[in-house]
C-alpha cells in the first residue's frame, strides 16, 4: 500500500491485487454486490444499468460513530479501468472519488483510489477527518483485494 499526500484536498492510495483489470474490475463495479465484502461502506442503492449520470447512494463508515449517508452521481465507468462518482454539496464540501486500475502484469492489477476534495469546508473538514479516511480507504483496498484474489487467484 501507497499513501500519498501531495494534494492537502486530497486523499489517495493505492495496492496491487494479484489479478488483471477485468477480474477486479468486475468485483469493483458490481456496486449490488459490495455490502457481501465491502465494509468501509455500504450500497443502499445502485444503479442499473452502471453509466454515468445514474445515482447510487451510499453509507460510508457503516456502524460507527463516523457514517454518514450520502448519493453520488456516477462520472465515469471506462471498463475495465475507471469508475468514478461525485457527491457531496457543491460549494460547501463535496467530492470526487475515482478508482484507477493499471495493468502491471497480466495478472497483476495497481488500484489507485482517489477521492479529491474542494468546496469553502474542504480544508476544515480533511484537518479534523483524514486519519479516519484514510483508514476506511485502507479496510476498502483490503477488502477488494482480498475479495478478488479468493474469486479469481
Amino acid at each position: 500500500m501507497n499513501t500519498s499526500s501531495e494534494d492537502p484536498l486530497a486523499i489517495a492510495q493505492e495496492i496491487d491485487i494479484a489479478a488483471s483489470c477485468t477480474d477486479v474490475w468486475q468485483v469493483l463495479s458490481d456496486l449490488a454486490a459490495h455490502n457481501s465484502w465491502n465494509s468501509a461502506f455500504h450500497v443502499e442503492a445502485a444503479p442499473t444499468p452502471l453509466q454515468p449520470g445514474a445515482q447510487v447512494r451510499i453509507c460510508a463508515a457503516p456502524d460507527t460513530d463516523q457514517a454518514r449517508v450520502f448519493t453520488a452521481e456516477i462520472l465515469d465507468v471506462v471498463a475495465p479501468t475507471l469508475l468514478s462518482w461525485r457527491g457531496g454539496q457543491p460549494g460547501v464540501f463535496e467530492g470526487i472519488h475515482r478508482f484507477e486500475l493499471y495493468e502491471l502484469e497480466p495478472q497483476q492489477t495497481r488500484l489507485v483510489n482517489r477521492e479529491t476534495f474542494s468546496g469553502e469546508m474542504a480544508a476544515e473538514v480533511l484537518q479534523m477527518s483524514r486519519a479516519a479516511l484514510t483508514a476506511e480507504f485502507d479496510v476498502f483496498n483490503q477488502a477488494l483485494k482480498h475479495n478478488v484474489e479468493s474469486v479469481y487467484g
